[in-house]
């Protein structure tokens, strides 16, 4: 019994190593060919919706064809990192203010990768539905001596991360290949985006 315990230890540890090898091979090619360096550094506190408000509102008060770099920087600047946009209570009406213009201010990051930088969430939200749940041992996560950041859950939530900073997209493919080498079958979706989840 004792045997097959370190038999399984060893065969764990041997998936481990190799999630953190691809996962490094991964992040080196991703540096070398992104066109877009991010270069927010994480904030796992939510952005406070009331904080968009003013900023939000003068926006949506002039034509997007018009916005500047001057215009969005004070968004762009209060969303660097952050991977939530708090909506609830008093700053529902400032996060609804910037939901209404989160279309052309996408539109104006993808033409100035600069600002674009500064704002880079990603998510990983597992399916989980439908069966038993399982048992990710993200207490364990990430491994010791990994160059993984620990995680953020979004908003509280069991079953999704966030991720934001450089090397985001690199630490979410990370948390996928260590959720599935314990739950073969379980089906995980990635958003790599420049529009922030909001929750009320």
């Amino acid at each position: 019994m004792e045997e097959k315990l370190v038999e399984r230890n060893r065969k764990e540890k041997t998936i481990q190593e190799e999630i953190d090898e691809a996962h490094q091979a991964w992040c080196i090619a991703a540096d070398k060919d992104a066109d877009l360096k991010c270069t927010a550094v994480q904030n796992d506190e939510p952005l406070q919706g009331k904080l968009l408000l003013e900023p939000a509102t003068k926006l949506s008060n002039k034509l997007p064809s018009l916005w500047n770099e001057d215009d969005v920087m004070p968004i762009a600047k209060l969303l660097s990192g952050r991977t939530a946009i708090d909506g609830t209570r008093d700053n529902s009406k400032g996060a609804w203010a910037f939901a209404m213009i989160s279309h052309e201010f996408n539109l104006f990051l993808d033409k100035h990768d600069e600002i674009r930088g500064l704002i880079d969430p990603t998510y990983v939200v597992a399916d989980v539905g439908g069966q038993d749940l399982p048992n990710f041992q993200l207490n364990c996560y990430p491994p010791p001596g990994s160059p993984v950041n620990a995680l953020t859950q979004y908003s509280g939530s069991n079953y999704v991360w966030a991720f934001n900073g450089a090397g985001g997209m690199n630490r979410a493919q990370h948390l996928v290949g260590w959720i599935q080498a314990l739950v073969p079958e379980i089906r995980l979706f990635v958003f790599s985006t420049n529009s922030f989840a909001q929750y009320f």
